[in-house]
């Protein structure tokens, strides 16, 4: 999941050059005569289900200036379930696009809001990235007098340049070319070069560590895309095939290469009340570009993930990096009860009696204030300590005479409601049981 989002991400941001709000206006997706708002939903055939399955459902809507205020889409995960992502897309009096938020009724990790920054001229000088937990990457943009951006630097969440981008032009034709570098030790990791004429992208060339391609693309009358071809370790030619309604925009389209194929049908809604297209599946178009053992749309079968387990080699009982302290308090802002999140606040004291490791063996107290009623004072034992290096986390077993309890420390916090949680102290069993989140 997380390689399919970074790469959409790169996919979003691939066109700079001539005007930022390119890639969001209906001339830069091909769309004619006043459209307003675009309904598309994709379809593939899916043999562990016995048919054709609803992959996604894609929804745009536009202004009267032909920019894009608003998208929804759904993803159907062949693995686990998925909630929409709903976007709003806000603009100065200028026409510029100023940022993104997302206005999602669920937003997951990778959930990320844009930020733009021009200067007078009104030519982009900045594009910050902002993911949920807080982290924003950016990029920085120079342009020329014409305002055309001439080239660009990308940074991480800790500052550091990951790529940079160089910008020529020459007429109707732009050449960019991307260096990407590695954020451990600045290494080259490869070299990119894109070549567009009169805004159709017409080849793209990676040369990288991990191998070295070419990708040239074709154009039909229409001005969409109807071939590509890659050349590399393997040769792939892919294919596209359309329908148009009276005005020029697709409606339908056929995707293929190799043994994959997918099916796309769009609705159309224009500002005069016309309706052009259909999401309707249509069997026929199906049958015209493929042979398929049930052309019907089925309910997807999800395909179940192993749940990954703690392996021995993922913990270590080596106490060398344990961290060590005699006195640590925190606070913390809500608690779990009963598998719910509480807000209820206090602090936690633990102080460690004989030495400041909490070897086996050792004797720890945690003070336990809860704001609006008694302080507890609990007593434990160390029973058994682990580091789990995948989460990179300290883990404590705790007993004495009456109860069991589990401590944690993190050495990354852990990003739960806006707050970073620092450690955790899990007390009781059942019913009875008490996580409190410390900060």
């Amino acid at each position: 999941m997380k390689k399919l989002s970074i790469f959409f991400l790169s996919i979003l941001f691939q066109i700079d050059g001539f005007s930022q709000t390119e890639m969001y206006n209906l001339e830069s997706q091909n769309l004619h005569k006043n459209v307003r708002k675009v309904i598309q939903h994709y379809y593939s055939y899916d043999k562990n289900s016995g048919g054709f399955v609803k992959k996604s459902v894609d929804i745009k809507r536009y202004n009267d200036d032909g920019n894009l205020i608003e998208t929804y889409y759904w993803y159907n995960s062949t693995y686990s379930d998925s909630s929409p992502t709903k976007k709003l897309y806000n603009y100065n009096s200028d026409g510029l696009l100023t940022g993104t938020k997302d206005i999602s009724d669920t937003r997951d990790k990778y959930s990320t809001e844009y930020v733009f920054t021009y200067n007078r001229k009104g030519h982009l000088t900045k594009r910050e990235s902002i993911y949920k937990d807080g982290s924003k990457y950016y990029a920085v943009y120079k342009n020329d007098r014409k305002g055309r951006v001439t080239s660009k630097k990308d940074y991480n969440k800790s500052g550091k340049l990951t790529a940079e981008e160089s910008y020529s032009y020459r007429g109707g034709k732009k050449t960019e070319t991307r260096t990407s570098f590695s954020s451990k030790d600045g290494s080259i990791i490869g070299t990119y070069t894109t070549v567009i004429e009169d805004g159709k992208k017409i080849s793209y060339q990676s040369n990288s560590k991990y191998g070295n391609s070419t990708t040239t693309y074709e154009y039909d009358r229409e001005g969409n895309l109807k071939q590509s071809n890659y050349s590399g370790k393997k040769n792939t030619t892919s294919i596209y095939d359309y329908v148009y309604d009276k005005k020029d925009n697709w409606v339908k389209k056929h995707y293929r290469s190799g043994k994959y194929q997918y099916f796309y049908f769009r609705e159309i809604y224009f500002d005069n009340g016309d309706v052009s297209g259909s999401v309707e599946f249509d069997k026929r178009f199906i049958n015209k570009h493929g042979n398929f053992a049930n052309v019907e749309v089925v309910e997807l079968v999800k395909k179940k993930t192993k749940k990954k387990t703690t392996t021995d080699t993922d913990l270590t009982t080596n106490s060398n990096n344990m961290p060590v302290f005699s006195y640590k308090n925190w606070g913390y802002t809500f608690v779990n009860m009963k598998g719910k999140i509480s807000d209820i606040s206090g602090d936690v004291t633990a102080t460690v009696s004989n030495g400041s490791k909490l070897s086996k063996g050792a004797k720890v107290e945690f003070k336990v204030k809860i704001n609006g009623a008694d302080t507890k004072y609990l007593n434990f034992t160390v029973d058994e300590y682990a580091f789990e290096k995948s989460k990179k986390r300290h883990i404590w077993v705790l007993k004495n005479s009456k109860a069991k309890g589990t401590f944690a420390m993190f050495n990354d916090p852990l990003y739960l409601r806006k707050k970073n949680i620092n450690a955790m102290l899990i007390m009781g069993s059942g019913d009875s049981q008490i996580t409190f989140y410390l900060q």
